[in-house]
């Protein structure tokens, strides 16, 4: 019997696109199969081409369902993967619906994008097709939290509350390996130790290594609690310049969040009454998933008690959830003042492109950022302060007003990744991953502070031995 080995073929060095491949003499596992999400012709480059075999792996274990993490199951299944999906129910769940709208959403902007440059005899292929997606959904195999299964001889896994959003799991391995039993810890995406939605992330025991993410090293998030009453004020100045605001929101769980905040300043009456829009076929699906499992295992407490009180914690009754293409192009010819929450979270696709294809250059209107831009996006530059940016190929000024709050981050930063580590005491290893050179720098100084030994940032493609 050998020792097992893991190796790093994405997040190594950058923010999305996780995918981390085990091997055993019994055969190999992969942790997530993300799309990196950046410059176009990074991701072409980056997504087009896997950097092992497909067919080579025998079973995936999926942390939760956001793009960057379950992107590329649909290529990876399409090219020769053939072994089970593994991920808690939730997941599963969301994963279905994440996955076919990313083909559909790839499909309409590649066919918008060919159809305004035809002159210039410009094409783009999406990275694959709704065909593709289902293929991969097909092999799922749900399992609980806390239940032991075997996705390879000689491994037993199991799923813990991460924290992050519904259904994200830490994927706890024990190896059995030459050297004996190794267990290995991967966070996926690991939650605050305090947030909106969910439950803090478990806390592990007995880890030999640890993989972790790193997104917010170096940072600290503003208090979620100040979240509701800088979007009171955002809305107010929206109603004082008879101004849009464009939200370009994740569809799963910040748009989630944002809505339950509007219904906390609504029902307390310290906004005043706009319309609102949820202007993406995903996140309502995703919003009706969060409305049915109200009482699932991932929900802090506190959201239960409230969602019981309140009896419609996501609005249902009075937001406008726009399903229909006519009902999002409609909107774009209607006057402020209105709140317009619409996919994708960092302006790289979605019909949040077109809101701002029609709004950025109007100077009453506010575009409010939410969430993590990534290197590379169209919402790392608007955040960054470019006055002209690339929309559909078109050059467009930036007018409107360009903000960002940084309450909502649903990542765990960096005082609870430093928590977590002294937490799961890793003996023999921990890798950074799913971070930026700055973020992985500063978390290596503080956790050997802390005592912690043996830290590795890994490189693109670089393998390390389990011993």
């Amino acid at each position: 019997m050998s020792n097992a080995k893991i190796s790093f073929h994405g997040a190594a060095g950058e923010v999305t696109g996780s995918r981390h491949l085990l091997e055993t003499d019994k055969g190999s596992l992969l942790l997530d199969c993300g799309m990196f999400q950046g410059h176009r012709s990074d991701a072409e480059r980056k997504n087009r081409e896997f950097s092992f075999p497909p067919a080579s792996v025998d079973a995936v274990l999926l942390s939760h369902a956001h793009i960057d993490h379950c992107g590329l199951l649909p290529s990876l299944y399409r090219d020769g993967c053939s072994g089970p999906l593994y991920a808690t129910p939730g997941t599963a769940e969301i994963a279905g619906i994440m996955l076919a709208d990313s083909a559909r959403l790839q499909e309409s902007d590649a066919k918008f994008y060919n159809k305004v440059h035809a002159a210039e005899r410009l094409t783009i292929e999406p990275l694959y097709r709704e065909e593709d997606a289902l293929l991969a959904l097909s092999h799922l195999q749900p399992k609980d939290y806390n239940a032991d299964f075997t996705p390879l001889p000689g491994v037993t896994a199991r799923f813990l509350n991460s924290g992050h959003v519904l259904g994200a799991a830490l994927t706890q391995l024990d190896i059995d390996s030459a050297g004996g039993r190794r267990r290995l810890l991967y966070t996926g995406d690991l939650g605050r130790r305090e947030g909106l939605l969910m439950e803090s992330p478990a806390v592990p025991k007995e880890v030999d290594y640890l993989v972790v993410e790193t997104t917010y090293g170096g940072r600290t998030h503003e208090k979620i609690s100040d979240a509701g009453a800088k979007l009171g004020e955002v809305i107010k100045r929206a109603v004082k310049s008879g101004g849009k605001i464009i939200v370009p929101s994740f569809a799963l769980e910040r748009t989630q969040e944002l809505v339950f905040i509007l219904d906390r300043l609504f029902r307390e009456k310290a906004i005043p009454e706009i319309p609102v829009y949820v202007d993406s076929p995903m996140a309502i699906s995703l919003t009706e998933i969060f409305n049915k499992r109200r009482d699932d295992f991932s929900f802090d407490d506190k959201f239960k008690a409230y969602a019981r009180m309140d009896g419609d914690p996501f609005g249902f009754d009075y937001i406008r959830y726009l399903r229909e293409t006519s009902e999002s192009k409609a909107i774009n010819n209607k006057k402020g003042p209105m709140l317009i929450i619409s996919a994708s979270g960092m302006c790289e696709g979605g019909r949040v492109l077109h809101h701002l294809r029609n709004n950025i250059g109007g100077e009453e209107n506010i575009v409010l950022l939410v969430g993590y831009q990534a290197q590379g996006t169209l919402g790392r530059r608007l955040q960054d302060g470019q006055k002209k940016v690339k929309i559909f190929g078109f050059e467009h000024d930036v007018v409107a007003s360009i903000e960002t709050m940084h309450f909502f981050s649903s990542h765990a930063d960096h005082g609870d990744i430093v928590s977590f580590v002294k937490a799961a005491k890793p003996a023999r290893g921990v890798f950074l991953v799913h971070g930026d050179p700055e973020a992985r720098a500063a978390l290596t100084e503080a956790l050997s502070k802390e005592g912690i030994q043996n830290i590795k940032s890994p490189n693109m493609g670089e393998e390390f031995e389990l011993t």
